[in-house]
């Protein structure tokens, strides 16, 4: 089923690229929105040894492709990105005396699909659009945690939206996207999720040039 719906969201990308008015490069730096959220592993009976303390997400990066079309007050934009970021944890262990805390890091790696539909007029663009997240790599800090263990989904989703200029070669945007995922739900102690709430809502500004 995944993989039909990635084969389904590359092909319309892969399409609206080929015809669209406009093809070019890309570039985004963003900032998640996600607060310091603090959780606990425990071992059996509830025994806490550790307290992890999200402390936040570095510089969020992408580079890509895109296309775009015009059609009279409506337009349409497909992207493909590729996506870099990490994870900042803060890490107290109870299972020896005196450990002080440690800062640990999270390493993801996705190639994103973006559609986008919505208005425009005097080179000015307003627009909405679902986001697939493919997850292409992964290194944690995480692992010496007891009982640590990952449940990746390979397929995750957002919904962005965005508003955008454009002037002759370039286009502007300022994104805000509204992920479906929580920050840490791929991370289990043993048959426990991480109790992460905070979901990675981003705001971005991306920088598009036609070639």
């Amino acid at each position: 089923m995944k993989n039909s719906i990635l084969v389904f969201v590359f092909t319309i990308c892969l399409g609206a690229g080929i015809n669209a008015q406009v093809f070019g490069v890309k570039t985004s730096i963003g900032v998640s929105l996600a607060q310091n959220e603090t959780t606990f592993a425990g071992e059996a009976f509830d025994y806490i040894n550790h307290e992890i303390r999200y402390q936040g997400t570095n510089i969020v990066k992408s580079i890509g492709v895109f296309g775009q079309e015009k059609f009279g007050y409506l337009y349409g934009r497909a992207e493909l990105s590729y996506t870099n970021f990490k994870q900042e944890y803060r890490v107290r262990s109870f299972v020896q005396f005196g450990q002080g805390p440690r800062t640990v890091f999270e390493e993801f790696q996705f190639i994103d699909f973006q559609l986008m539909a919505g208005l425009t007029h005097n080179n000015f663009r307003f627009g909405v659009g679902p986001v697939a997240h493919i997850l292409v790599g992964n290194e944690t800090g995480l692992d010496f945690i007891s009982g640590y263990n990952e449940n990746h989904r390979s397929l995750t989703y957002g919904l962005t939206t965005a508003v955008g200029l454009d002037a002759g070669r370039f286009f502007l945007d300022v994104r805000y996207e509204n992920n479906f995922r929580t920050l840490g739900e791929h991370i289990n102690y043993g048959t426990r999720n991480s109790g992460f709430d905070n979901k990675p809502h981003i705001v971005n500004l991306t920088l598009g040039i036609s070639i």
